[in-house]
């Protein structure tokens, strides 16, 4: 075997299909030139069917289906032990090449007996050339040139774009140091003398530590300039993302460790924890602002509507108000209506009118509320606080109609995941058609099965031909992340209580509407269960799940207000000689535990914080695990101030408690 191709995939089944036609073309003209080559696709357990998708369309193909992600270097190095080529060729998934690509560079390789890697000129979707197609070793200078962007003052300069090696032409052959995994062509010899990939590296780096190593063996690294590929870069990944920040600079830490010694090591391992640093505050500064975005704009517009009501309305009924005081009230106005809303989920997506309607509502009584308990110096006008409620609401509909269209309840297309067996899945799907009247027919499916079961031999099993399996209950975070899935429906006979719990904690954060189906045999069809009970009519999701947003929400705010007032009393705790009260409410207030949580012996359900008071202290553990089971799936904030009461009235004593 000449050329064995090892390409890793995770997730991307519309690009690895479009790499495998232009590998399959390139394989066609390499083997008309006498040459032999193997494809290889590692796939670290994807849910989107690219396992199926290769078996169907790529026979020829050699798949390693793994049973987990084990990260970019292990899924390589598992190839490249099974496969026979003289030269190995480490390929994205995300990339394209031509149909003689192979052909050339194995020419060249060839004309090269010192040749230990080799890497091609690669442009990303838009046609522009990517700097990193040749790269120099990231000394603490090169790092810091690109770190801090210095590199870019003078792209061509060798000493300051030394990471990008500015001063060697694009189009120009040339010997460089770093290798660019997209697209890795290597010397089977070489690889034996040096080792494959470092599994220490789970996804990027892996290539810097490898042409390092080569060329420490004593073989050189080249940039061919012959032929060029299409790199989509980064299409598995979110580079964006405070996880790929933590990801790509955890690498680099392990290359300087590995690589670097004395005072140049400590100078590069200064210099990219400073970057994890900014990076990850570039990060979370995006986050926030795309958090608190909305909510300032609404307060904002609630506001300067406000104001414009009062002048009108001051004007048009001659009384003269203090501006001073009133615009301040306006503003506690639109912060009530704001706060309000978010506290009835009107800011948790999909964005639905009930929690507008709801929070608005709220928002008004209770500033009428307020309003008649202030003296009347302070009051200002009845019918500007009616009139702002109904701004309110018009203000918050208007804005997301901008956001999202007209139609900004639906602005999620239905996608629907089952976790079931074959069996019941039949049942569920007859189940929620009969129950529901936007049933299945237009929405897209699929399936998962409990871990325990094996996949069924027939993809579509009874006629299913309009839904997938996609793998098992296990990997649920990453199949609604990957089909952008809106709802779950979880079978009741497949599924043990602990399982449902369980696989609602995995993706409550993610906004999906979860259905607990019982089906039954005969003319009964069963039914579904939601958060008020078994519901023939439309379904509602379990909306009190400790794991969902409204949940989190205010449990979060009860831990904040009981602590406040703890502290508030603080000679209280003194006098009684309860100062581990007051500890607890600093841990709450600082993020570091919550009042109420889980027995600590109960296994499989959502993690929470450390938490100062059990659920339940009754000695039956069955007890304590049907309590604990219902406390997860039915939050209710008087649940937790009740376990409080009672704690103070027994004097019993807090401590902190680790995570299940």
């Amino acid at each position: 075997m000449d050329l064995s191709i090892v390409i890793v995939n995770y997730n991307v089944e519309h690009f690895l299909a479009q790499c495998l036609v232009s590998v399959r073309k390139a394989t066609a003209v390499f083997e008309a030139a006498g040459f032999e080559a193997e494809v290889w696709v590692v796939d670290n357990r994807s849910v989107d069917g690219s396992c199926e998708m290769v078996r169907r369309d790529f026979p020829e193909v050699k798949l390693l289906a793994l049973e987990e992600n084990v990260g970019f270097s292990r899924g390589n190095n598992e190839a490249v032990r099974q496969s026979t080529g003289e030269w190995v060729l480490l390929l994205n998934p995300d990339t394209v090449i031509p149909e003689d690509a192979l052909v050339k560079t194995l020419i060249y390789a060839q004309a090269h007996p010192k040749l230990g890697g080799l890497g091609v000129p690669m442009v990303d979707g838009q046609g522009r050339y990517l700097p990193e197609s040749k790269r120099g070793l990231p000394s603490p200078w090169a790092a810091f040139c690109k770190i801090s962007g210095l590199y870019r003052l003078a792209k061509k300069s060798a000493r300051l774009n030394r990471y990008y090696q500015g001063h060697l032409p694009q189009n120009a052959n040339a010997q460089i140091e770093i290798l660019s995994g997209a697209f890795m062509w290597m010397r089977r010899k070489a690889l034996d003398e040096v080792g494959l990939l470092d599994e220490q590296y789970f996804m990027y780096g892996e290539d810097i530590d490898l042409s390092w190593r080569l060329l420490k063996g004593g073989w050189e690294n080249h940039y061919y300039a012959g032929t060029s590929i299409i790199h989509y870069k980064g299409e598995s990944t979110k580079k964006g993302s405070l996880n790929y920040v933590l990801v790509f600079y955890k690498a680099m830490l392990i290359f300087a460790k590995t690589h670097f010694e004395g005072s140049e090591g400590k100078v590069l391992l200064a210099l990219i924890q400073l970057a994890i640093y900014f990076r990850a505050a570039l990060a979370i500064m995006s986050r926030l602002v795309k958090k608190w975005a909305l909510p300032a704009i609404e307060w904002t517009l609630i506001f300067a509507g406000l104001v414009g009501i009062m002048e009108v309305y001051s004007e048009q009924m001659g009384i003269l108000y203090p501006w001073k005081r009133a615009t301040a009230a306006l503003a506690m106005y639109a912060a009530t209506w704001t706060a309000s809303v978010w506290l009835n989920g009107g800011y948790d997506q999909p964005w639905r009118t009930p929690g507008i309607l709801k929070g608005v509502a709220f928002g008004t009584l209770v500033l009428l509320a307020i309003y008649g308990l202030l003296p009347e110096s302070l009051r200002f006008s009845r019918a500007i606080l009616l009139a702002g409620s109904g701004l309110a609401l018009l203000v918050f509909t208007l804005v997301r109609k901008l956001f999202a269209g007209a139609h900004w309840e639906n602005q999620q297309s239905h996608r629907r995941l089952f976790v079931s067996g074959p069996e019941d899945l039949v049942h569920l799907i007859d189940l929620v058609d009969s129950v529901e009247t936007r049933g299945t027919a237009d929405s897209a499916m699929w399936a998962l099965l409990p871990e325990e079961m094996e996949q069924p031999t027939d993809f579509n099993p009874k006629g299913l031909n309009n839904i997938r399996w996609i793998g098992s209950a296990k990997d649920l975070a990453e199949a609604v992340r990957v089909h952008r899935i809106t709802e779950v429906v979880l079978s009741g006979q497949d599924l043990t209580a602990w399982n449902i719990i369980d696989s609602m904690s995995r993706v409550a954060d993610n906004r999906v509407q979860f259905r607990i189906a019982w089906s039954e045999s005969g003319q009964n069809k069963g039914h579904i269960m939601g958060s008020g009970g078994p519901e023939m009519a439309p379904i509602t999701e379990l909306h009190r799940a400790i794991q969902r947003p409204a949940a989190k929400r205010n449990k979060k705010l009860l831990d904040l207000l009981f602590s406040s007032m703890v502290l508030s009393a603080f000679p209280i705790w003194l006098f009684t000689n309860r100062l581990s009260w007051l500890e607890g409410a600093f841990q709450v207030l600082l993020g570091r535990a919550t009042w109420v949580g889980f027995s600590s012996d109960i296994k499989g359900l959502p993690a929470l914080k450390p938490h100062l008071l059990n659920r339940s202290e009754s000695m039956d553990p069955r007890i304590r695990q049907r309590i604990n089971l219902t406390y997860a799936r039915d939050y209710r904030w008087t649940t937790d101030l009740g376990v409080i009461q009672e704690a103070l009235i027994s004097r019993r004593a807090i401590h902190r408690h680790g995570n299940n």
